[in-house]
């Protein structure tokens, strides 16, 4: 089982799981735990490449270009996540809408988000 439980540990790359859930909140994201553990999840805790190098929180994909979108600041990674993702959010649990949206390819991605959430309260 995947354990991972850092929702209070500063990133090396200038973001810590707290920061990101306060601004997701900040932002009237809904389900903001589930969208930071999606951060850490995609992220690999804020070490990723994408993470790094594009700040990309989300693993968000540009289809017209077929590359991951580069933001200039993790804030607008999580702007975007409600511009491209959540708006289609309508309701219900969270974890249902984002397997039936498809949002990963891991049929065990909710899953994994779910030991992350947990590991935040």
């Amino acid at each position: 089982m995947l354990l991972i439980i850092f929702l209070s540990s500063i990133s090396a790359y200038g973001q810590s799981s707290n920061e990101v859930r306060q601004y997701l909140v900040s932002i009237s994201c809904k389900h903001a735990d589930i969208v930071t553990s999606q951060a850490i999840l995609e992220t690999g805790h804020f070490k990723s490449y994408g993470c790094r190098e594009r700040n990309n929180l989300f693993g968000l994909w540009n289809h017209s270009k077929q590359e991951f979108y580069k933001f200039e600041s993790w804030r607008d990674s999580c702007d975007a996540y409600l511009r491209m993702v959540q708006y289609k959010y309508k309701g219900g649990d969270y974890y249902v809408f984002l397997s039936e949206m498809g949002y990963a390819s891991d049929p065990e991605y909710t899953n994994k988000l779910r030991v992350i959430s947990s590991g935040s309260k």
